[in-house]
């Protein structure tokens, strides 16, 4: 069941499959939930990514503890976990419900950079500039230094 007001494993759907998404967590924050059970005290998660709040349970709990090493929620503001999801038990059945990996976040790795000339020609016309280069790819202190000697 889709709900929208709260974050649930659906919101990770893309093209009809659960894709693991890194998050930010903005705070953490007990309120009130009405849900199917009448109103229960929760606590909740709201990750930078998505406008929806997460309910946070023990078992997401627990994996916070782990991943950060502390039990203070205070110290999980402001850094990145991965967002992902389980099968579980429910009163409904096996459902899919969201979990934070206590798995490393995944590293990008960037593409090493092959044509320096034709990166240097554009900084050069103005197509390009020194930061986005530096951003898409893995430079070389020598190539960095070309670079920013073209940027000038």
């Amino acid at each position: 069941m889709k709900d929208n007001k709260y974050l649930g494993a659906w919101d990770l759907e893309v093209a009809g499959k659960y894709e693991p998404k890194v998050v930010t967590i903005e705070r953490i924050y007990a309120d009130t939930m009405v849900g199917e059970m009448g109103k229960e005290d929760k606590v909740f998660a709201k990750l930078k990514e998505f406008p929806k709040a997460m309910v946070c349970n023990r078992t997401n709990f627990k994996r916070l503890e782990t991943f950060f090493g502390s039990f203070n929620p205070d110290d999980y503001i402001g850094k990145q976990i991965v967002l992902t999801t389980e099968k579980v038990k429910s009163p409904q059945g096996l459902v899919d419900a969201l979990r934070f990996s206590t798995r490393p976040i995944p590293q990008k790795t960037k593409a090493k950079l092959t044509k320096l000339d034709a990166a240097v020609d554009s900084i050069k016309n103005g197509r390009s500039t020194f930061e986005k280069i530096a951003e898409a790819y893995d430079l070389t202190d020598d190539q960095v230094k070309a670079l920013k000697d073209a940027s000038n």
